[in-house]
């Protein structure tokens, strides 16, 4: 079975632009904020910034001093009006496309134009283009009622911005037609066309399944729908993953999946992963459990615990110490432990934004808690071979890493003001937690010099920093919506690459200037793993859409990558 996934899907820039807006002051004000009607249309979005604190207010009555946000899809402009005396703040997130068409029918309308508007009567963002109609308006949604309506001799045509293409061309004809000095405005937004467009290419390139991701209450997904079921395709409209059933596909070759402009990555990551569980279990069982496997080692953190062991040993070499397995044994062995007890300890976070890792965790989270106290059980028996200090500072390592994605430290954190609180949101303390078995213990057991620990630190620091900034990006509209203000979220996709970047070459020049002055060059080829993941990032940054489980993988490559260089260069 093969699969693709749609190449427009997911939030438009409207919505996008909305759900920053509304997520940006929700972290960053503690007065409440409410919306006037659904901000969107997408219920596990609306249901996540509700639990956030942002009400939902359905009459102008419930409407008093307080800030008030303009939902995407506009409001009539009387109740515009009305809000602004009321609300002691307005913050319009009206889609940038309706507030056009808005301007448009309020320009013509001072001119005497009576406005047809194609689309649904009793759709929201209809009701507020209405409004603005002041020399009459009426809305059609079919050519045979184009044939009927009343025509004068000032005229204007314009369209509900997620109406489908194909209705509104038939529509104008057929008015052009009847008068030809009617005024004819295409105002189908280009996210809604290309997300059609997707839709009716695949249709031609033979797909034999649409599966639709989105609200069911939402205009443009429904629209969707219906242009696979008018071809005649089988076509499949569900709300999140997990209304998905394998029985459906059974006899299912070619498959693609779009998603509305109001559906968020983590659930179309989602229902593209169950499509993938379907394809796999019809495969052999060789290729389903080599996917399996690959799939469960990135997601469990195996492959960054068994890049941990390699990088401790890598660094023994670079420092010049003696090549000791015990302290790469830790190194794996702490990974491994830290990363399974904050994923089991954030359960409630993954239930939302990642399925698989909920359902290894929901699953099997009791027995990798018992794994964890193991491995962390070992790993400080293994450390008592050297000296207290060594032990000390890795107890005082696991303590720390265990409490750090507890409520009470997030609390704690959150007391110390807001420049603390974003750092430790930013997990740039991660990245420095694996400095602590994979650098500091060999190293100060050994007594390696300064210089080379240094930066022996500064180059891990780089790829452990920059792979975990990858897995926000490719997290982002999850992140962003439930409120994890990650460096992507906080600086933006284009702020956080030039931020990386700089941050980049600084600790390259370092590194080569210490290699160099160590004699050491063959080290340099350390740097690959960071020239990979800023090329990667730079990569990621142009596309419009992430499938998050591909990417990961492809993020985790650079792991491979680093056993790699270990075997070909250093042995």
């Amino acid at each position: 079975m093969k699969i693709e996934l749609a190449r427009h899907s997911g939030f438009c820039m409207g919505v996008r632009n909305a759900v920053q807006k509304i997520v940006t002051i929700i972290n960053t004000t503690d007065e409440p904020i409410a919306v006037y009607g659904p901000l969107i249309h997408n219920p596990q979005t609306i249901d996540i910034l509700t639990k956030r604190g942002l009400e939902t207010v359905h009459s102008l009555d419930d409407v008093s001093g307080s800030p008030i946000a303009i939902r995407t899809h506009g409001i009539p402009i009387q109740d515009f009006q009305k809000i602004r005396e009321k609300a002691s703040r307005v913050i319009n997130l009206t889609c940038p496309r309706v507030a056009k068409v808005q301007a448009i029918i309020k320009k013509y309308s001072s001119q005497g134009y009576f406005t047809i508007i194609t689309g649904d009567d009793d759709h929201a963002e209809v009701v507020g283009l209405k409004s603005y109609a002041s020399s009459g308006v009426a809305v059609i949604s079919s050519p045979w009622e184009a044939r009927n309506i009343p025509i004068t001799e000032k005229c204007l045509l314009v369209s509900q911005t997620t109406l489908e293409r194909e209705l509104f061309n038939s529509i104008a004809r057929e008015l052009k037609d009847r008068c030809p000095t009617i005024e004819i405005v295409d105002t189908i937004c280009d996210s809604t066309r290309y997300r059609q467009a997707d839709v009716i290419e695949g249709i031609k390139k033979g797909v034999d399944t649409i599966v639709v991701v989105g609200g069911k209450n939402s205009a443009n997904t429904k629209r969707l729908a219906h242009i696979g079921e008018e071809a005649g395709v089988r076509t499949i409209l569900v709300e999140t993953a997990d209304e998905l059933q394998e029985k459906d596909f059974n006899d299912s070759e070619y498959v693609l999946l779009t998603a509305g402009a109001s559906t968020p990555g983590w659930i179309i990551n989602n229902a593209m992963e169950r499509l993938y569980a379907f394809k796999f279990s019809k495969s052999n069982l060789l290729l389903n459990g080599l996917k399996r496997i690959l799939e469960f080692s990135v997601r469990s953190h195996l492959v960054s615990s068994i890049a941990a062991f390699f990088m401790t040993l890598v660094v023994q070499k670079y420092c010049g110490m003696h090549e000791d397995i015990n302290f790469a044994l830790i190194s794996l062995l702490y990974i491994f432990s830290m990363y399974s007890m904050n994923n089991y300890f954030d359960r409630t976070f993954l239930k939302e934004s990642n399925s698989y890792k909920y359902a290894i965790y929901g699953r099997f989270g009791n027995l990798y808690f018992a794994l964890s106290l193991l491995c962390i059980a070992v790993s400080l028996w293994i450390s008592l071979k050297y000296s207290m200090a060594t032990t000390t500072i890795l107890v005082l390592s696991y303590l720390l890493g265990l409490f750090y994605s507890t409520d009470l430290v997030r609390k704690i954190v959150a007391a110390m003001g807001k420049i603390p609180k974003k750092i430790y949101n930013t997990k740039i303390i991660t990245s420095f937690g694996w400095l602590v078995p994979v650098i500091f213990l060999p190293a100060i057991d050994s007594g390696a010099s300064v210089l080379t620990a240094l930066a022996a630190g500064t180059v891990i620091f780089l790829i452990i920093f920059l792979r975990q900034i990858l897995m926000d990006v490719i997290a982002i509209q999850g992140d962003l919506i439930f409120g994890r203000e990650t460096i992507p979220v906080l600086l933006g996709l284009k702020n956080a690459f030039k931020t990386l970047t700089l941050l980049s070459l600084a600790g390259i020049v370092f590194y080569t200037a210490a290699t160099v002055l160590t004699g050491n060059y063959i080290y340099l080829s350390l740097l690959a793993p960071v020239a990979y993941y800023l090329v990667l990032y730079k990569h990621i940054n142009k596309l419009p859409y992430l499938i998050a489980l591909k990417y990961e993988v492809i993020v985790d490559l650079n792991s491979f990558i680093l056993i790699m260089i270990y075997f070909l260069v250093f042995r």
